[in-house]
């Protein structure tokens, strides 16, 4: 069995609940919060990090479940993806500009 500490980052990093569960969650799946009222969805949060801490208190950085649309939302893993792909895109346009500058002057 594993303890985690709730962290619900999107809401000004409040500390939430601890929940103990049998596996190890990986980002991107869904968790509940507490046992009680087991059909309600408003504790149902999606894992976006795990974080292992030293003496056994690990954390899990959470946001709230919205319900499903056509995909899943993204996790904190594709936000820097989209991120990274938007500055590789700027990089490259830069280099391009110099060197049809650098042409124009050779």
């Amino acid at each position: 069995m594993y303890s985690f500490t709730l962290i619900h980052y999107t809401n000004g990093w409040e500390v939430g609940s601890t929940i103990t569960l049998s596996g190890v969650p990986t980002a991107g799946t869904l968790i509940k919060a507490t046992e009680e009222a087991p059909e309600e969805y408003a504790d149902i949060y999606y894992i976006d990090n795990v974080l292992w801490g030293e003496g056994g208190q690990n954390y899990l950085f959470v946001r709230p479940y919205l319900g499903y649309g056509e995909t899943a939302p993204m996790t904190e893993i594709d936000r820097l993806k989209v991120a990274i792909d938007e500055v590789t895109a700027a990089v490259d346009n830069l280099a391009d500009n110099i060197m049809a500058k650098l042409e124009e002057l050779g």
